[in-house]
């Protein structure tokens, strides 16, 4: 557990914090925030492909195979929930004017898939929760209290 707190320190320069991590190894932050994150990008890959399986006229095809969610980690901790769908899918979310490449004029309204998706999973408020919970861990694992 100390090498991930090490390296992690070693990155903002400061090596007494990275060694009371390196003591304080009772918190694998690495591995719970991993475990936080995968479970928030699977609730929202399956809320995304209900969305958009409820927006389109096939319930099956391209749309619900690619659709769907992932993560990325930045110095040990998660940067950004990343979502992920073919450029129709984004044209169904935010609409479309322009013409077709027959020369046809095309006008699509918006239908906002994404904020369903998030709003009905209710994703962002869980993921604050969780991180928030383990941030404070960290933080309490670093104060020494004295009585």
């Amino acid at each position: 557990m100390g090498g991930f707190f090490m390296s992690y320190c070693k990155a903002f320069k400061t090596d007494k914090l990275a060694k009371k991590l390196a003591m304080a190894g009772r918190i694998d932050i690495l591995q719970k925030e991993k475990e936080i994150a995968s479970k928030v990008v699977k609730t929202l890959r399956l809320s995304v492909r209900q969305e958009v399986a409820s927006t389109s006229n096939k319930l099956s095809g391209e749309g619900l195979r690619i659709s769907g969610a992932g993560s990325q980690f930045k110095n040990g901790r998660l940067q950004r929930i990343i979502m992920k769908a073919p450029y129709y899918i984004f044209m169904q979310n935010y609409g479309f004017e322009g013409k077709k490449s027959n020369g046809i004029n095309q006008r699509l309204k918006a239908t906002d898939v994404f904020e369903k998706a998030l709003g009905s999973s209710r994703i962002l408020d869980t993921l604050a929760d969780d991180i928030s919970e383990l941030r404070l861990d960290q933080v309490t694992a670093l104060i020494q209290f004295k009585k």
